[in-house]
């Protein structure tokens, strides 16, 4: 879930919960006054009614927002900070940030309204068995994924709500070295943040990006049957090949090549643009490009205004010399694919033994009428930006054999894995480069799959 699903989520919740916050508020001040014959501070009553309002916003994530289809168990510590970190998504780590917060006001408000709580481990056994029953429930009734990074985030959340109160409580109070003590209530929170920024600081300074397709845990093989074919030998040596870095484009170079694409196809009228932090979109009547500024990759849309477009098979070279017109040109030795009707689709393979500048998929989308309505050009110009000393293949081999790659379903049981083959190609990467990866063709289970072993010894 992004963080602007929960923005979004908050403008739905909110209007409905705290109605139904206040009025369990009420009933509460109710009893207490007229049945208990007690007062309650107008304090611990509003207390009361964030905590509820927190309680209720928990749970409403956990369960109203979320589908019967997962129901799963991930039971690999620290999984999603190895996916955040592959991929260096804002989304993903905006989630674990959230996971903690939305827990924190319950470390705070408990031993602010319960002074049996004002102990950190019966605050934090508390929010760590509340986590725990949400995360059971999750399992139970099949909505959303139980997972123990959850539970650690958010027993962390606690944890850190305990130290703002126990912050807030000491300046209240009359004890000495006061100012040391509140010093160090703060430090886990201090603590955190600098981890964060540590994170952050490392990726920057590092000169290559993440791979997504690295590994997120280690896969169980112990007891699985590895085994290579007979005839495939293993080089133990190490290479010195190329990393590549795509040609990327300014703004102004990419709303003059869609201005310039949309004259070849014919397409006339006054461009209208969208600017975004790593693409423009270009408008004209019913059609639009979109130019990804990093690689000058880019896809061309036609939006039909009445109906559903209908695809349909026009000829293989139809579509080559449509496109030839439009100046796209297909290099001799992309490899074509027809995933389905109507979709046409070349490939071109990076490898170390093939220097060409170009690599990528190019895909296009024809109707019966002889109309193109969409194409999707990720054939993009690269060149060499340096070389690196990578793994041999006997390593990439051992780190296969020990479970460091990635699979799906993650919680596929391995129960046979053979290897037929061996081949370096490339992957992009998160600071946009082209990262040597080994790629395992393979039979897990009797199923064909390709496994991924990253190259560089970074």
């Amino acid at each position: 879930m992004s963080f602007d699903t929960i923005l979004a989520q908050m403008r739905v919740f909110l209007p409905i919960a705290i109605p139904c916050s206040l009025a369990i508020i009420a009933l509460i001040f109710v009893l207490y006054r007229f049945i208990l014959k007690k007062d309650l501070k107008t304090w611990k009553l509003l207390l009361g009614f964030l905590f509820i309002l927190n309680i209720i916003f928990i749970i409403y994530l956990t369960f109203l927002t979320r589908n019967e289809t997962y129901g799963e168990i991930d039971l690999n510590l620290f999984r999603s900070y190895r996916e955040a970190w592959n991929t260096f998504s804002i989304r993903n780590w905006q989630l674990i940030i959230f996971n903690i917060l939305v827990f924190s006001p319950l470390g705070t408000l408990l031993p602010l309204l319960f002074e049996k709580f004002r102990r950190l481990w019966r605050t934090a056994g508390a929010g760590f068995l509340f986590s725990l029953g949400i995360e059971l429930s999750q399992r139970i009734t099949q909505r959303g994924l139980c997972e123990v990074d959850d539970l650690f985030h958010n027993t962390l959340g606690v944890l850190l709500g305990y130290c703002l109160f126990h912050f807030i409580w000491l300046a209240f109070q009359k004890i000495r070295w006061k100012p040391l003590r509140m010093t160090a209530s703060i430090v886990p929170l201090l603590l955190c943040i600098s981890i964060f920024l540590g994170i952050f600081y490392r990726y920057d300074q590092q000169p290559y990006g993440n791979l997504p397709i690295d590994y997120t845990y280690q896969v169980p093989l112990s007891d699985s049957i590895v085994s290579l074919k007979n005839d495939l030998e293993l080089q133990n040596k190490q290479l010195s090949v190329p990393v590549f870095v795509p040609n990327g484009c300014t703004r102004k170079e990419a709303c003059l090549f869609a201005s310039n694409l949309f004259d070849q196809m014919g397409i006339e009228g006054t461009s209208r643009y969208s600017y975004y932090e790593d693409s423009i979109i270009s408008y004209r009547g019913n059609h639009n490009i979109t130019v990804y500024l990093k690689d000058c990759s880019y896809e061309y849309h036609y939006v039909q205004s009445e109906g559903k477009p209908v695809w349909g098979d026009i000829g293989t070279q139809v579509v080559k010399s449509r496109l030839r017109k439009y100046g796209i040109e297909i290099p001799e030795q992309a490899i074509f694919s027809k995933p389905s009707e109507g979709v046409y689709q070349w490939t071109v393979q990076r490898s170390v033994d093939s220097l060409g500048d170009v690599s990528g998929t190019l895909t296009c989308i024809t109707s019966k009428n002889g109309a193109i309505y969409s194409i999707d050009n990720q054939l993009v110009q690269q060149s060499v930006y340096a070389k690196e000393t990578i793994i041999s293949e006997t390593e990439a081999y051992q780190k296969l054999v020990d479970g460091y790659f990635q699979i799906s379903p993650h919680n596929l049981k391995i129960h046979e894995l053979n290897i037929n083959g061996i081949s370096l190609t490339y992957s992009p990467d998160t600071k946009g480069y082209y990262q040597p990866v080994y790629l395992f063709n393979c039979e897990i289970n009797g199923e064909k799959k390709d496994l991924v072993i990253p190259a560089l010894g970074q």
